[in-house]
């Protein structure tokens, strides 16, 4: 049966604009929630926010909003992304610190740093508008990103979270890293303190935005600095293929900080260098068809899954491994944004097929949802596509505008 595009399109850009707010409180521009149809902030002066217990999220949160922010054209806003970046900006500290949370009237999840997203996100807007980018919001992006190099980068010239929370994938088994594959009675974690793993997402994210900053620089003028900035993105991605590259497994692992050894776990941020574009087409080519397209590991009915079926810690359940608090599962269920991801990348190397392929398994399974529930979620089961978590969640799902678009609609 023929995929019902339009439906689905039509419900993403109706109920996105609800996710869109003026600006209030601390938040001087127009910003961003997750979920579609709630009150921004309700919960600023609860202990406990709305997305523990009911799954909904009324704050704007760093990875989400520039992704939605992304989508920003199909919306017909397209003053989104700068303001979305501003108003993490307007947060900047002397040393580069930028919240990761943040709402009308307050500040959330502690000291945990703002995901390195925003130059792309700048650069998304300029690229999409044609506006040149003020020296000043450069400048305060070379500030924010300086912050990593100073306070995240290891002696190998890679990068680590400062905790898994911040991280976003929050319980990645390639993050946590349980020293036994039993799902009952053993929760024994290799010696992992936060902060300690050198990240492939974080190093691949790093590399992207200093592109993204380099491009931005080159269109204000500053020849220079754009160099600069293009030279040490090509470091970082020398490093990945250097200390990470995991020819056994073909993929990338992340390090430990101790000992530098590789954590071999198969987990959909093993494959982001070839999601953002980063690698050779020979490397990327082997990476596709020994993880991305392999039933055995990541290719799923309702999508890509976010660790491999082979992994013995492959799990389905809504709250995660040994029973997590905050409801997030990145340990099997299908979420759309590692998704739209492969899918970008995948074009990016020329490989349609393989592209629509993705694509059409991820919409079919958020058009089920749909027509189920009435609704979209924000994960769902990798084996029957069944939403797991989180009901009015739009974010990065507003990025199977894309899949859309890669699927004829």
């Amino acid at each position: 049966m023929p995929l019902n595009l339009k439906k689905l399109k039509s419900f993403l850009i109706d109920n996105a604009a609800s996710c869109i707010h003026d600006a209030a409180g601390q938040l001087k521009r127009p910003f961003v929630t997750p979920t579609y149809g709630i009150s921004a902030g309700a919960d600023d002066d609860a202990d406990v926010s709305d997305r523990q217990t009911l799954g909904h999220y009324l704050q704007m949160y760093d990875w989400d909003a520039c992704f939605f922010g992304q989508a920003s054209m199909r919306l017909s806003r397209p003053d989104l992304p700068l303001a979305i970046a501003e108003n993490f900006l307007s947060f900047i500290d002397g040393s580069g610190y930028l919240p990761r949370t943040i709402s009308p009237g307050r500040i959330w999840d502690g000291a945990d740093m703002c995901k390195p997203f925003l130059a792309q996100l700048a650069w998304h807007w300029a690229e999409s508008t044609g506006a040149k980018p003020a020296p000043e919001l450069t400048e305060r992006l070379r500030r924010y990103l300086s912050y990593f190099q100073h306070q995240r980068r290891d002696e190998l010239g890679l990068y680590r979270w400062r905790n898994v929370l911040e991280s976003g994938a929050d319980n990645n088994l390639s993050l946590i890293f349980p020293l036994e594959a039993s799902k009952d009675d053993n929760t024994d974690m290799c010696d992992f303190p936060d902060g300690d793993l050198l990240a492939v997402d974080m190093s691949v994210y790093l590399a992207a935005e200093h592109r993204a900053l380099a491009r931005l620089l080159e269109a204000g003028g500053d020849g220079a600095g754009a160099e600069a900035a293009f030279r040490q993105s090509g470091e970082i991605v020398e490093r990945i293929e250097a200390f990470m590259w995991d020819a056994e497994r073909s993929l990338y692992c992340n390090i430990s900080g101790q000992s530098h050894d590789r954590v071999r776990v198969r987990t959909w941020t093993a494959l982001t260098p070839v999601f953002f574009g980063l690698v050779s087409r020979e490397r990327a080519a082997e990476v596709v068809a020994a993880n991305i397209m392999s039933e055995k590991h990541f290719l799923r009915k309702a999508g890509l899954s976010t660790v491999a079926h082979s992994e013995v810690l492959y799990n389905q359940a809504p709250r995660g491994l040994y029973g997590r608090f905050v409801v997030s599962n990145w340990q099997g269920p299908v979420w759309v944004l590692p998704n739209a991801m492969a899918v970008r990348g995948l074009l990016h190397y020329g490989m349609q097929r393989e592209a629509e392929e993705i694509a059409g398994r991820m919409v079919a399974t958020m058009l089920a949802d749909l027509e189920t529930t009435g609704t979209l979620h924000e994960n769902y089961h990798a084996d029957t596509g069944a939403p797991l978590w989180a009901p009015q969640f739009m974010s990065w799902n507003i990025l199977a505008l894309e899949l859309i678009e890669v699927l004829g609609g």
